[in-house]
């Protein structure tokens, strides 16, 4: 194995974010099927328990409406967590 030593003055990392709900054509059929709620954004429209509809809760970008942005890190999903297991 060849190893290198890179000096560098800083080091950028960068996660993907679309500003569009996840989930593709699966979860729009879905939504249509069930007549889950969403906002104008297309986001799902959750309860505190982070519950789109009876029995089905959500985590990920598709809770950022209940928890807010830190929802796509570790901490987020803890939070989200937390609150799906209190609610159960």
């Amino acid at each position: 194995m060849h190893t290198q030593e890179v000096k560098a003055h800083s080091v950028v990392f960068a996660t993907v974010f679309r500003p569009s709900r996840p989930g593709g054509s699966w979860l729009e059929k879905a939504i249509e099927k069930f007549g889950l709620p969403c906002a104008n954004c297309g986001y799902p429209i959750v309860s505190q328990s982070l519950e789109w509809c009876p029995h089905l809760y959500v985590t990920g970008p598709l809770a950022e409406l209940g928890i807010g942005p830190i929802i796509r890190n570790i901490s987020g999903a803890r939070q989200a967590a937390e609150r799906i297991v209190r609610s159960v």
